[in-house]
């Protein structure tokens, strides 16, 4: 069960973060920002004990809440009708995200026997499934919700990617800084967004 957790996690991660690439549901996006960060906690490696994880979780959840709290205070959660019927801008990001899944379950084997031996093979392919789907998000999507998802997405991955090959404290408190901020920057932006479409 201990080993197939880790899969379950980078499982749900990866389709945590596809979904926040295609949906333009902004209380779905901001579970699925959390349900990334617990996916994390989980695949993240236990050498250095569970305080680096638990860190990343606790950070990545005030970060969703954040974000959550700040949409909610606006006023602009609206009751939308889940309408399963997706777009063409989001079939085209979705068919985007699947190829590079694809493309990223290819090329983690080689990466790990040739360049990541030390990383563990859930932690690489959630690190890397993050990263790109983060550059993909950011690329495709310009509202400052979906990019300031899409740059948490990024660095999640690739803070999950650099705590399976080296960890140091001072390294984690900036990660976590870097996050917190991005998280305010992200609520400031969103509100002047709003504002702006007030006027």
């Amino acid at each position: 069960m201990s080993t197939i957790l880790p899969w379950i996690a980078v499982f749900l991660g990866i389709l945590a973060a596809l979904i926040n690439l295609v949906r333009r549901k902004w209380l779905v996006n901001v579970i699925g920002l959390a349900v990334q960060y617990l996916c994390i906690f989980i695949a993240f490696p236990r050498t250095d004990g569970i305080v680096p994880a638990l860190l990343k979780v606790i950070v990545g959840l005030m970060v969703a809440l954040v974000i959550y709290l700040t949409i909610l205070s606006t006023g602009s959660i609206r009751k939308d009708k889940i309408d399963l019927r997706l777009s063409s801008g989001e079939l085209f990001r979705g068919i985007s995200g699947v190829f590079l899944i694809l493309l990223m379950y290819w090329a983690v084997p080689w990466l790990q026997s040739e360049v990541f031996p030390q990383s563990s093979a859930p932690a690489l392919t959630l690190g890397f499934g993050l990263i790109l789907l983060g550059l993909l998000q950011l690329g495709s999507k310009a509202e400052p919700l979906y990019v300031i998802i899409g740059l948490l997405t990024f660095l999640s991955g690739f803070e999950l990617l650099y705590g399976s090959l080296e960890f140091s404290a001072l390294t984690e408190a900036m990660f976590a800084m870097v996050n917190l901020l991005l998280a305010q920057t992200g609520a400031y932006f969103i509100i002047k967004d709003l504002e702006t479409e007030t006027l």
